[in-house]
């Protein structure tokens, strides 16, 4: 259960610093406009892309990284690039690996406006955080003081065990982000929205759109019709998006409407940019299937375990297109995507659901 919070950031001896923590990568997609992934947070964590857009007159930040010392090296990193102040954060979504970076922009730019979804600002400011709580209370404490004993007892066998070194190597990342994270200073949104938002920020154009609910209750993404570029958040991950708690027909219909923008870039919340469509195409075939034989599944008695073991040998094209059949990609594509998608459709054809935030399924 332990690795299936990982996925969506849910969840370091005492002093580490941000040098554990390695600079971004940064990846132009296109005039003016960045991508910077962070490398993940060895077992314990990932942290969504954070996407920064230059203008004449200032920058805008969508997704703010999980932890304000990965937030730092982005701010380090624009710094590079512009001299002009961040005027504007854009938060998607309230999983915590795309927001907890935040009070860093406004540390540094006390005038920075920071925009969500209005509901996505009601889950920051209680429910997310509740949700969060026994990962950072007890979950990723206990995995630590595992981990630490594992380390304790190597140091002492003769010889030492060869992964002595890795074993050392996640105490102390997993030190430094259970103390990033309980340092942090949640900041919210001082300006809200319901449908979408419109910027002009110097010569740019940025659309912020919600179309329903979809991954969360309030999901965010940004549209520039100039540059023909979605920001898509977690509505869509390269290569396999994570479908715990989500509202599977709302969802697919979201994607559905990003489909019909005219984009020729996609930059999705975790992973590399997308020039093309085939991973979203394949994405959303997969609701499709996802909710035509769940209903089927169901109406014959099936509960979700048994309905993914019948459905998921008829992906197997599908995932191919998403996965490349790479190995692990593929135990990700059944759990992340199939099976926390499917017991949502169940969830969903049982009755109206609602914005409460729902669990891995088991837990």
């Amino acid at each position: 259960m332990w690795g299936l919070m990982l996925a969506l950031g849910i969840l370091g001896p005492a002093g580490a610093t941000a040098e554990v923590l390695q600079p971004p990568k940064r990846v132009q997609v296109a005039d003016g406009i960045y991508v910077f992934m962070t490398p993940p947070y060895g077992d314990v964590g990932l942290d969504g892309n954070s996407v920064v857009i230059l203008s004449s007159e200032g920058v805008l930040v969508f997704d703010t990284n999980g932890t304000p010392a990965a937030a730092e090296g982005v701010l380090k990193e624009i710094r590079k690039l512009t001299d002009k102040p961040v005027r504007f954060v854009v938060n998607s979504h309230w999983h915590w690996d795309h927001w907890y970076g935040t009070e860093v922009y406004r540390r540094a730019f006390p005038e920075v406006h920071v925009i969500t979804h209005e509901k996505t600002r009601a889950m920051m400011m209680g429910p997310a955080l509740a949700f969060n709580q026994p990962g950072l209370d007890s979950d990723l404490p206990g995995y630590l003081d595992d981990l630490s004993k594992r380390v304790a007892d190597g140091e002492t066998a003769t010889p030492p065990p060869a992964n002595l070194p890795r074993l050392k190597a996640a105490l102390e990342m997993g030190r430094f982000f259970l103390d990033q994270k309980r340092a942090v200073h949640h900041t919210f949104a001082d300006v809200t929205f319901s449908d979408r938002l419109t910027l002009h920020l110097g010569e740019r154009e940025i659309q912020v759109l919600n179309h329903g609910r979809a991954v969360t209750p309030g999901d965010a993404f940004l549209y520039l019709p100039k540059e023909k570029i979605v920001v898509t958040g977690d509505l869509l991950v390269n290569p396999v998006s994570f479908g715990l708690g989500v509202y599977p027909t709302g969802w697919l219909q979201t994607l559905e409407k990003i489909d019909a923008l005219d984009a020729a870039t996609w930059v999705p919340g975790h992973g590399e940019p997308l020039r093309d469509k085939t991973l979203l195409h394949a994405t959303m075939d997969v609701f499709r299937e996802l909710l035509r034989q769940g209903k089927d599944a169901r109406a014959k008695g099936l509960d979700p375990d048994q309905a993914k073991e019948m459905i998921l040998p008829s992906l197997k094209d599908l995932r191919t297109k998403i996965t490349k059949d790479d190995p692990r990609q593929n135990d990700l594509f059944a759990v992340y995507l199939v099976d926390w998608y499917l017991h949502r459709v169940y969830d969903e054809l049982a009755g109206p659901l609602s914005d409460a935030i729902t669990p891995p399924p088991g837990r």
